[in-house]
């Protein structure tokens, strides 16, 4: 394995990131961090070392070091995940969930109205 592949690995992981959670950042390292909760604590800890074994293969002299089997792991578990995300049902879910939100607090507040005018006798 070379410079070219672990990068490339990373990069891809990277791109997913981007198209499937739409987390931002300039390198995976920042763009796992701005994901934060999306990702499952073990998917996090993979991509996290992914982007810092691009780091370490930058240098020739840590990339003789890099546990290849390590980033291959890493990449296949953040690989499988991310193309398991289904943006569709994520922006799905999320408009149900603002929308609940939104239901639930006008007829909270409905009901608050509602009370009020009874106990001031307008109802």
């Amino acid at each position: 394995m070379d410079i070219g592949s672990v990068q490339a690995k990373a990069d891809e992981i990277y791109e997913l990131m981007g198209e499937r959670l739409t987390a931002r950042g300039s390198n995976l390292v920042s763009r796992t961090q701005k994901a934060g909760r999306l990702l499952p604590r073990r998917i996090r800890k993979e991509a996290l070392y992914l982007g810092e074994a691009a780091k370490q293969a930058e240098n020739p002299k840590l990339m003789k070091i890099l546990d290849y089997q390590r980033v291959n792991v890493a990449f296949r578990a953040c690989l499988h995940y991310l193309k398991s995300i289904n943006v569709a049902a994520r922006r799905r879910e999320l408009l149900l969930g603002i929308l609940g939100s939104i239901g639930i607090a006008v007829f909270v507040i409905s009901g608050l109205g509602i009370f009020v005018l009874t106990w001031r006798g307008y109802l």
